[in-house]
């Protein structure tokens, strides 16, 4: 009799738990395979969720992939819609807060591993660079490049203009430990979004104005 109401309890508590949060409980082992920074589980878990609530034609804008770990969580919340994934990124590191180079080869086999590839558009270059040719609208903006306050705030003007009214913008490592996300990100929300939150470093909003990207 006990056995039956344990079983039955586990089974009700199953049942409460959203079809998203079920498939990411599946998929966690994969995505935790890959090299990352992320706070974990809880900001792939958000990456994920979050792609998987876009509408069924949207454009993803990650700045800063390295071997893809959050490029997988966002590429997973894509799958059986026309979502896509742009992975921004050198994929070289830099001289200032990220010495490791040349990890695109990583990037790719890890997202080609995971059946992946037809979700994510690898973007190599500088932000600055890539965002002068860019002209489709963007429903999910995350920012997770360089952590200098200015190349920061580079990474977010350069593609804010095409994000849709109320889509998400996301930064991660908003934290004292990270002073150039944290003041950019306290600049920027106070004056360019709503609808604020938090996943622990992880800050996001939704744009408050319409912007004519043209």
């Amino acid at each position: 009799m006990m056995a039956f109401k344990v079983r039955h309890s586990l089974s009700r508590l199953y049942r409460r738990i959203s079809p998203a949060d079920r498939e990411f409980q599946r998929l966690w082992p994969s995505i935790d395979a890959v090299d990352g920074y992320l706070v974990s589980p809880h900001q792939e878990r958000w990456l994920f969720r979050t792609a998987c609530s876009l509408p069924k034609v949207a454009n993803i804008v990650e700045i800063g992939s390295f071997k893809g770990r959050s490029t997988c969580c966002l590429a997973y919340g894509c799958r059986g819609s026309k979502r896509k994934v742009y992975a921004v990124d050198t994929f070289n590191g830099n001289d200032v807060d990220f010495d490791q180079r040349n990890f695109f080869p990583d990037f790719q086999r890890n997202i080609e591993e995971r059946g992946l590839a037809g979700y994510v558009q690898p973007l190599p270059g500088l932000s600055a660079d890539i965002s002068k040719n860019w002209r489709l609208p963007i429903h999910l903006l995350f920012v997770d490049g360089s952590h200098q306050y200015h190349d920061v705030l580079t990474d977010f003007h350069a593609f804010f203009p095409y994000v849709v009214r109320n889509g998400v913008v996301a930064f991660h490592d908003v934290v004292e430990t990270w002073p150039g996300p944290l003041k950019a990100w306290q600049e920027l929300s106070a004056t360019h979004l709503h609808r604020l939150g938090y996943c622990s470093t992880l800050a996001y909003g939704r744009k408050a104005v319409p912007f004519n990207a043209s």
